[in-house]
């Protein structure tokens, strides 16, 4: 006789659905100033301001206690060194406000604080608006009276190291003293705290806010996953750097002997990499650029030498595995710059091959460099929004562009400057391929709608209750009435065959011992603006299913699901859908635990469990 999934209840609803309602992010009053002007590195203490490595930023205001705590973070600074142990910052402070925070220095204990706070909320803000709403964390509560905020320790550990951990509910920053030679622009037995790098906090905080957007990608099912969350908080911090202007600007005036003085935007976390060198030579910790020699706006994109590209692997561990989705990415960005920007050289009269050996105008300069900056933004959207686009569990690469193309094309069809046919160029050369597509077009890349029409009539817009702004989360009754209407409708049998999910009283494919009920995760709002002024609204649910299955005696966990994106009358545009019914997919999760990702499992008794902290684990903590 065969098993089945639960027959006592059809669908669960996870905490994270009315934790969404714990985010309270400050609700600005209608005299209080839209944003706060602070300083910080542009990248690390390492790079001269003469480059753009300090710059005043304008952070989204709200009112803080001193900390800073505003709504969305919590600094802490206990764990400090004696030599930068300090009162809490309180960034309210009169002469502070006046002067747009404290002048960025390591050896001021205060301005540690400054500068995590002031780049989390950048990147906080960045999903933001690529997103059009506010993003709840992922860690449990610790007073349901109190908002849900992200604690962040910028001494928070002595190593030479720096994680988020949903365990905790932290980001802890690391500091440590170099090593006995003198590295880069480091002092022997200096002391480095990351807590100082625009890249390793933007990175930090992107791993938070993608936990918040999609738990089931901490839980490492193939290689791809954990490669996913190192390269995407790269992507993010590495866009970051050119949606400032005037840093760009620096830095294009800086051209000399090619385009070295542009690669320091592409580097991440150069100081930290610097001080990590054995050799004490100038090396930043990743790069987005794969090719030594290809640097941002060099005349030449295609290396002469193919065999020198870096190409997916996945026997790579996942930081390198990363790396190749960050310069497929960043390749595409390259190469719309470069489209946009040789209308600039043709008017001024400079070859761009001659870059580096003939001076650049001012004018010239600052189009080059508004141009870059506005793309950075516009790239940095496209991959923020590809997010809600993918699966709800087991991430691959793949899927991550079919997602590109598809955020992308949902808000910009013409594509007169080829976004999509970039992306699409660029993961082709590093040989990352969608699964089930059979040619490399757009049309075939894209996801596609359901079959039938499918309609939700209870989560059309008309229906939705708001708390004011439709971008901040409803109540918790009201996102519970939501997820109810979607797990009743994903569970009737006459729709389940649509999102891949297994209703409870349905027979068990071989080799799969037991199914969960399927689990709504979140039902979230997007907004976005069309770069016509239009305004599109969707609703984006996230459904999770678990499996134990067993095979050839290895027994383990597979999380199937959809992600499903609704239009403001409550019809289904697209069921993004995991199955975990194939047996290729059971063997090639077996075959990744059994190899390259048995570090983060533990096997007892042929079953295997996860290991907690696993983006820890990842950067070796």
């Amino acid at each position: 006789m065969a098993k089945s999934a639960s027959e006592t209840t059809a669908f669960e609803i996870s905490p994270r659905v009315a934790r969404q309602a714990l985010v309270r992010r400050y609700q600005r009053e209608p005299t209080a100033p839209l944003t706060r002007p602070l300083r910080i590195y542009t990248l690390d203490p390492s790079v001269s301001d003469r480059v753009g490595g300090v710059a005043t930023v304008l952070v989204p205001y709200e009112k803080l206690e001193p900390g800073p705590i505003g709504s969305l973070f919590k600094v802490v600074t206990d764990g400090a060194p004696k030599l930068l142990r300090s009162q809490p910052l309180d960034l309210d402070e009169p002469y502070i406000l006046l002067s747009s925070g404290l002048v960025p220095s390591p050896a001021n204990g205060k301005f540690h604080p400054q500068m995590v706070y002031a780049v989390c909320s950048l990147t906080y803000a960045a999903f933001r608006r690529a997103l059009g709403r506010d993003i709840a964390w992922a860690m449990e509560p610790e007073s349901k009276k109190e908002p849900l905020r992200l604690v962040v320790r910028p001494f928070g550990v002595r190593a030479a190291n720096a994680g988020y951990s949903r365990e905790t509910g932290d980001l802890s920053f690391g500091y440590f003293t170099v090593r006995t030679k003198r590295a880069g622009f480091t002092l022997r037995n200096g002391i480095i705290c990351t807590s100082l790098s625009h890249d390793v906090i933007a990175h930090e905080t992107t791993h938070a806010l993608l936990d918040g957007l999609r738990s089931a990608f901490l839980v490492p099912t193939n290689i791809d996953v954990p490669a996913f969350h190192e390269a995407f908080a790269d992507i993010v911090a590495l866009f970051l750097h050119f949606t400032y202007p005037e840093v760009v600007e620096r830095a294009i005036s800086e051209w000399r002997n090619g385009s070295q003085s542009i690669t320091v935007l592409s580097d991440l976390a150069r100081e930290f990499g610097y001080a990590r060198s054995k050799s004490g030579r100038a090396r930043a910790l990743r790069s987005g650029i794969d090719v030594e020699g290809i640097a941002a706006f060099d005349s030449d994109l295609l290396p002469s030498n193919e065999q020198a590209l870096k190409r997916y692997d996945p026997n790579l561990e996942p930081h390198a595995l990363g790396s190749v989705l960050v310069s497929a990415v960043f390749e595409a960005f390259v190469t719309v710059v470069k489209r946009k920007i040789e209308r600039y050289f043709r008017i001024a009269g400079v070859d761009p091959k001659m870059l580096g050996q003939v001076p650049l105008s001012e004018p010239l300069i600052k189009a080059i460099a508004q141009e870059a900056s506005k793309v950075a933004g516009q790239f940095l959207n496209v991959c923020i929004r590809a997010v809600d686009y993918c699966p709800p569990t087991d991430m691959e690469f793949g899927e991550y562009l079919r997602a590109l193309i598809t955020a992308d094309g949902d808000l910009e069809r013409e594509d007169r400057w080829g976004f999509r046919e970039a992306f699409m160029r660029s993961f082709r050369r590093r040989e990352i391929f969608p699964d089930h597509v059979h040619f490399m077009t757009e049309d075939a890349v894209r996801w596609q709608s359901p079959e039938a029409t499918l309609c939700i009539p209870e989560l059309a817009f008309a229906q939705l209750r708001f708390e004011g702004d439709p971008s901040r989360p409803a109540s918790a009754k009201e996102m519970m009435r939501q997820a109810n209407a979607i797990g009743r409708f994903i569970t009737k049998p006459a729709n389940s065959r649509h999102f891949f999910v297994i209703p409870p009283g349905t027979p068990l494919p071989k080799q799969i011992q037991q199914a969960s009920p399927p689990t709504v995760e979140s039902v979230r709002v997007a907004r976005r603006v069309t770069p016509y002024g239009g305004v599109v609204f969707d609703l984006i649910a996230e459904i999770t299913q678990s499996c134990t299955v067993n095979v050839a005696g290895d027994i383990f966990d597979m999380n199937g699901g959809c992600t499903v994106v609704l239009d403001p009358q409550g019809e289904v545009r697209y069921a993004i859908s995991k199955r975990f019914t194939t047996e290729d997919r059971r063997n090639r999760q077996r075959d990744a635990l059994r190899g390259p990702l048995k570090d983060f499992w533990a096997k007892s008794r042929g079953r295997y469990t996860q290991k907690p902290d696993i983006l820890r684990r990842i950067h070796g903590g």
